[in-house]
């Protein structure tokens, strides 16, 4: 086994004090020949020399590591953010870790609390469906947290911190009032979990489009589901037993599910039922139809969580909130009635 170098045998190499050797490799004004400085830079390289971090991190207090908490990274919307804001990440030379809390409260008070003590310079938090359950409790944790974070996606009303997220309500309202513009009053919503922010959200979308062009919220029109696809499939299976022309599904994971139904009993899509998702994600993954959805521009929404959190890492304590306005994609998943 090799020897593992340090800035000690580096030294001994250079004929150098170490404080010299780790002025010259952290780049650090010093009285130090132009010759001896390339001698220094060139034993390091030839010798494979790489810093160590963690007793960096002790001095400097700037560990260079962020961490991201994320709820579901089978979600193809949490996967692509997650793949985006570890680009971000890159490009300024941080590590990424991330945890990953199956939509779960404990998991994420467990995440929150093992990051901060691994000492990374700031966090990204996706919360959990389960931590709106508890939020007096989860708003505690994040109000005694000691490094910067930024809520990403799924915000937290009335409270004081960095958030970043789209409209979920406009996006929602948009993908309804397609399908009302396109002759169908009878809509199916296939909602998603009842405690968090983004589902409400969305709910309370599909009714004021309906009550916009006075139409009825019949509530054997609306069933619960979960943001995962097994809940899109259930869903669908009740719902379709209904008279309605048209499914809202309200993200794409359940979208998926609620499609694999209609292929399963061979109910054609949108000739005998139109169906809207929210997420657009799926368009990659899906062969013949289209999903008409909702975007939410995956890149942006990492772009800006990640300039939040860095203007915190540079001391700047203000809090922003920051809501992004959606895109409906249209696709051929909905069938014009007039």
């Amino acid at each position: 086994m090799s020897q593992k170098v340090t800035l000690k045998s580096i030294a001994k190499k250079a004929n150098v004090s170490i404080s010299a050797v780790s002025l010259v490799l952290n780049n650090k004004p010093c009285r130090i020949s132009k010759e001896k400085r390339e001698e220094i830079i060139k034993i390091a390289k030839k010798s494979n020399y790489r810093p160590n971090l963690i007793a960096r991190s002790l001095v400097t207090n700037i560990s260079k590591i962020l961490g991201l908490i994320v709820p579901d990274l089978e979600n193809l919307f949490f996967s692509s953010l997650t793949k985006g804001i570890e680009s971000n990440c890159k490009k300024d030379g941080y590590s990424l870790m991330i945890i990953n809390t199956n939509d779960s409260y404990h998991e994420d008070c467990k995440a929150i609390s093992l990051l901060s003590s691994r000492k990374v310079d700031g966090l990204f938090i996706v919360l959990g469906q389960e931590s709106y359950r508890h939020k007096k409790k989860i708003k505690e944790l994040l109000a005694n947290l000691n490094i910067p974070f930024v809520l990403v996606d799924r915000n937290l009303d009335n409270f004081e911190c960095n958030q970043v997220f789209y409209d979920n309500e406009l996006g929602a309202y948009k993908a309804v009032s397609y399908l009302i513009q396109n002759g169908h009053s009878k809509i199916g919503c296939i909602k998603g979990p009842d405690k968090v922010n983004n589902s409400i959200l969305r709910f309370k979308g599909y009714c004021h489009a309906l009550k916009e062009n006075n139409i009825k919220i019949n509530k054997k029109y609306i069933v619960d589901g979960d943001f995962r696809y097994l809940g899109g499939f259930n869903a669908t299976k009740t719902l379709i037993s209904e008279d309605i022309t048209a499914i809202f599904v309200s993200n794409d994971m359940m979208a998926l599910g609620c499609m694999n139904y209609l292929i399963r009993h061979k109910i054609s899509v949108p000739d005998e039922i139109s169906i809207i998702s929210y997420d657009n994600v799926l368009y990659r993954y899906l062969l013949g139809n289209e999903i008409t959805s909702v975007a939410q521009d995956i890149p942006i929404l990492a772009k800006k969580a990640y300039d939040l959190l860095k203007e915190n890492l540079n001391n700047i304590t203000k809090n922003q909130i920051i809501s992004l306005s959606p895109v409906l994609i249209e696709k051929n998943s909905v069938q014009k009635l007039r």
